[in-house]
């Protein structure tokens, strides 16, 4: 149990004795009270102030020791932070030793002044509550690398101490909040306390009151921190707990100032992993404290609690303010305020009910109709985690579909990499920055041939639409060839060259469709199976077509996974030929890598593994993990005429951020060898699948390369009768069997599986047993 100490009572005129004998300090003092000190100010003649310290004559001199080295430490480490000097005595030490008349001995030592005043409870303007936890991050940034051996001492105000101080709340007069604070602060001991172990530790300054943080100016600013009083070795987030809890008393909605104080601080030191979801629970429990203590010092100690006995209201009051806010709500202000992750939801009925309102405010909000997987029970997630995707209530999902997080969901690589940049610069690509250029080299270097000029851009879409403006300005001529399901992207000239789903209602004289291989003919106008399979005559046809319409071939542009046309597995030959007879005609070959490339084929680029060059490529979505990112690579000669005819640029294409976090994913692709990785796993989960349909008569066909596979189902295994409905059921037993795959193709029945590169074996075993199930139970 702590004791409530009294404070030391020397006479001013012997403490000016020693100040003069031992610091060489002389002038006026007045005593100045304190909680456990006795504080005194010295003013010399020349209008010099000094605060002297007087300790209790039980505290320690390493405890002392370790607070003064703290601050001399911090001042050394952030010269502008505003923290107090230590006065060294005439003989270089720092702290004086004077035996006290009851026995033991007093502790002397001497500050400097800090410019400012407390900031007090007057109005205090959301900049300034920003500042105050900004600053408190600021002095623990300068505090970080200290150490001392008795910085884990026991102090009172420490929250860890609750258990032992539980017995002060006792002295509570109010019997309803004595039982209130009670129960408080067993459940902190219970549930929270225990969690506090696994956070970031290091020393704090533990007391950001608004009695020892200065401000001065109009507006005001902050312009020192004091009273070193309280340093321990403790969590990390209790600093801003008390920053939130102890300078924001007195203000209409203490909780929203509280948040703009924990803003503050997590713009200079990030809040990290539970930290924020404990800071309602520590800032309350640290109030209670306060509570208990006070009430627990007014009834044991002879001059009662001192300096904070007026404090006591205004603490009953601001625990009663976050108390009406609640746990929940105050973490949703929380989080809106430092725009934190969408959390968990707990219990399977919440997350329901929460999933169900954000599917109905999508429908207010958004575009009317905008498509989600799995409508009958759409997914909410909330997290990624490599090859998981967890939901609402963190139940974990393995993805086999998104091709986006293309080394897996939230790499640390990666978003340490897009982080960092963050924090250091993103800018205008019309700056010159080394990254840019180190990205445009490694992926010059991973190209064939001729490609090594590199233009960056935001999107695919715009990678598309950039490459198709160099053909067209390259060739002079506008027409397309493309395959019947098609999709290349959404703006207005590629959403052109995108038939995918507009079936045989496809009008645009500029743009001709050829039968993808082994896909639908039918959807072409002309086309038949026995043209399916002659492919260069089918090729032949189409540029007739752009001809009789008055357009020359300015390019082709193929997806090599052939994705929205079903996920194909093109013949031996195809793309060359189609590649050699649009070169014939005057145009270019445009290879459209946003899906294909980097590996996920098992080759570096798509178009390696259908054997042919493109005199164009263009990289999207995955390059950069996810965050905006696009790319057109194409021959010095093609780059250099379209810049002689256009003044083309892309503001924020290859910025700083996109491109580190593009660079992250070439060192992951290459550190961890998943191009080969994805031919090994993708060969595996190919056989296994392929092996289902030896059992299951819905399966007609198993397609693709690499961790690109399509698995068609079908009717009637003879005829080929596509099963769309079958597919969406199938897709949806999965879902709710925790393995997300997709669906693609003109009809509909293809299940798409397409997971980041780094599946393993162990997860594609998931997949195909998830799939057999599925297709049992049908």
């Amino acid at each position: 149990m702590f004791v409530h100490s009294a404070r030391p009572n020397l006479a001013v005129e012997r403490v000016a004795a020693i100040l003069e004998a031992e610091w060489g300090i002389s002038g006026s003092l007045v005593d100045v009270g304190g909680d456990r000190d006795q504080n005194l100010v010295v003013t010399t003649a020349a209008g010099t102030s000094y605060l002297l310290k007087i300790g209790q004559p039980d505290e320690t001199h390493g405890v002392l020791d370790m607070q003064l080295a703290a601050l001399r430490h911090a001042a050394h480490q952030d010269p502008g932070l505003g923290i107090p000097p230590v006065i060294p005595k005439c003989n270089g030490e720092y702290l004086h030793a004077l035996p006290a008349d009851a026995g033991g001995r007093w502790l002397l030592r001497v500050f400097g002044y800090v410019a400012g005043k407390p900031i007090g409870t007057g109005p205090r303007p959301p900049a300034l509550l920003r500042e105050i936890g900004s600053t408190m991050a600021r002095l623990d940034r300068a505090l970080a690398g200290f150490f001392h051996p008795d910085a884990g001492h026991d102090l009172l105000w420490d929250i860890r101490q609750i258990p032992a101080l539980r017995p002060c709340a006792l002295d509570i007069v109010d019997g309803g909040q004595r039982d209130r604070i009670l129960r408080i602060l067993d459940e902190f001991t219970e549930t929270v306390l225990p969690r506090l172990g696994g956070l970031r530790s290091q020393v704090i300054h533990a007391d950001a009151t608004f009695e020892n943080i200065l401000m001065a100016g109009d507006p005001p600013a902050i312009t020192g921190v004091i009273d070193f009083g309280d340093v321990m070795h403790g969590p990390l987030v209790q600093e801003l707990a008390v920053a939130m809890a102890d300078t924001t008393s007195g203000l209409d909605m203490p909780w929203q100032a509280a948040c703009e104080v924990a803003a503050g601080f997590d713009e200079r030191l990030p809040l990290e992993g539970d930290e924020p979801a404990l800071l309602w629970d520590l800032a309350r429990a640290r109030l209670a404290l306060n509570v208990s203590v006070l009430a627990s010092r007014a009834v044991h100690r002879a001059e009662g609690a001192g300096s904070m006995e007026s404090d006591m209201i205004a603490y009953q009051d601001q625990f009663d303010a976050f108390d009406a806010v609640g746990r929940n709500r105050a973490f949703r202000e929380l989080r809106r305020t430092l725009r934190l992750p969408e959390p968990l939801t707990v219990g399977e009925s919440d997350k329901e009910t929460e999933t169900a309102r954000l599917v109905e405010r999508r429908d207010e909000r958004l575009m009317p109709g905008l498509a989600l997987f799995y409508p009958e029970a759409p997914f909410h997630a909330v997290r990624g985690e490599g090859m998981w995707l967890f939901d609402a209530d963190g139940t974990p999902h393995l993805d086999c579909y998104n091709n986006v997080p293309h080394v897996g969901h939230c790499h640390p690589h990666v978003s340490n990499a897009v982080a960092r940049q963050t924090r250091a610069l993103n800018t205008n690509t019309r700056y010159v920055y080394d990254s840019v250029l180190e990205y445009a080299d490694r992926l010059a270097e991973r190209c064939p041939g001729e490609l090594s000029s590199v233009m960056f851009v935001n999107s695919g879409s715009e990678a598309n639409d950039l490459a198709w403006r160099m053909a067209c300005a390259w060739t002079g001529q506008g027409g397309a060839l493309v395959t019947a399901g098609a999709y290349h992207g959404i703006t207005e000239a590629i959403a052109a060259l995108s038939p995918y789903d507009a079936g045989r209602e496809f009008h645009y004289p500029h743009v001709a469709r050829i039968a993808p291989p082994g896909g639908a003919p039918a959807l072409v106008p002309g086309g038949n199976d026995s043209e399916a399979g002659e492919y260069g005559a089918d090729i032949d046809r189409a540029i007739a077509e752009l001809a009789a319409a008055g357009y020359g071939p300015a390019a082709t542009m193929i997806d090599s996974t052939l994705a929205s046309d079903g996920i194909l597995d093109a013949p031996a030959g195809w793309l060359s030929t189609l590649f050699a007879r649009v070169r014939a005609a005057g145009g270019l070959c445009i290879a459209d890598e946003v899906q294909a490339g980097f590996g996920r084929l098992g080759t570096e680029w798509g178009f390696e593994a259908l054997g042919a060059i493109p005199d164009i490529v263009t990289l999207g979505k995955p390059a950069a993990n996810g965050y905006p990112l696009g790319a057109v690579i194409t021959t010095p000669t093609i780059m250099k005429a379209f810049a002689e005819r256009t003044d083309f640029f892309s503001t924020f294409g290859g910025n700083p951020v996109a491109c580190n976090a593009g660079l992250a994913v070439l060192d992951v692709l290459d550190r961890d060898g998943l191009r080969a990785a994805a031919a090994e796993v993708g060969g595996y989960l190919k056989e296994r699948l392929s092996a289902l349909g030896t059992r299951h008569e819905a399966i007609g066909e198993v397609r693709g390369r690499g961790l690109f596979l399509g698995v068609e189902l079908v009717t009637d295994r003879g005829s080929r009768e596509p099963a769309p409905e079958a597919t969406a059921g199938v897709a949806l037993a999965m879902r709710r069997a925790g393995v997300l795959v997709g669906i693609e193709g003109p009809h509909a029945n293809v299940l798409k599986i397409r997971p980041p590169l780094v599946c393993e074996r162990a997860h594609a075993d998931l997949l195909v047993d998830a799939l057999d199930r599925a297709l049992g139970s049908g």
